[in-house]
């Protein structure tokens, strides 16, 4: 069983209970670069963050759902085609343990 004090170490420093004002500095800070959250749930995501409004982030991200040849092959008419086989996911902040920047090239 992993106790406060150590989920609290292995968290980015400066990242955890943010408030929804310091939520949206935060993403003020890194709108458009790439960055990785932790949900309440313990599940991770990395993406670049596309926008953000009062209660949710937006990051693009790879579609799970959809195979990468088939969203190559794939002919139909979408809202969003310059997407590719990458979609808009919305997370809501409350949902959200922690986020920080994400270097996955380096």
């Amino acid at each position: 069983m992993i106790t406060n004090n150590e989920r609290e170490a292995a968290e980015p420093q400066g990242t955890q209970a943010m408030n929804q004002n310091q939520m949206h500095e935060a993403c003020n800070q890194y709108l458009y670069q790439f960055i990785q959250i932790q949900m309440n749930d313990g599940t991770m995501y990395q993406g670049m963050l596309h926008s953000f409004d009062k209660d949710h982030m937006y990051l693009i991200m790879a579609n799970p759902n959809t195979p990468q040849n088939q969203a190559a092959q794939s002919n139909d008419n979408r809202f969003f085609p310059f997407f590719g086989p990458f979609g808009l996911f919305g997370f809501p902040f409350f949902g959200i343990r922690w986020f920080s920047p994400f270097f996955p090239f380096w």
